[in-house]
């Protein structure tokens, strides 16, 4: 895959993963069960940041963009994907259904694959 594609793909995750944290909110501010333990003003601002940092890659300031994508992969994997791995046995308590639980799980694996990519240009 090349750098451009990689790009659009990590623009992808983004708007599904600020989408999914937007969703949540509104679920919420309409007395509905969380989507999933993360609070969604915490998981949109960090896909704001995330998006953010594409502009890094797409300005081709690739040392800042990879320092980036470092960030974001220990970001993941320890509060994301991390997080959802070990509440595997409280998903009817803390997710609103399986399908958020495995959307957000997902979602965020398929994130940290993208990141690790980038790391490659």
């Amino acid at each position: 895959m090349d750098f451009d594609s990689l790009l659009k793909y990590q623009f992808v995750y983004f708007l599904l993963g600020l989408g999914f944290n937007v969703l949540n909110g509104i679920h919420l501010s309409r007395g509905g069960k969380q989507y999933s333990p993360t609070p969604p003003k915490i998981g949109g601002t960090t896909m704001t940041l995330y998006g953010l940092s594409l502009l890094l890659g797409v300005y081709k300031q690739m040392t800042a963009y990879k320092a980036c994508m470092v960030l974001f992969i220990l970001v993941l994997g320890v509060f994301a994907v991390g997080n959802n791995l070990r509440n595997f046995g409280k998903m009817q308590k803390l997710y609103l259904s399986p399908i958020t639980y495995i959307a957000g799980t997902g979602m965020n694996t398929f994130g940290m694959v993208l990141n690790a990519m980038a790391l490659t240009f």
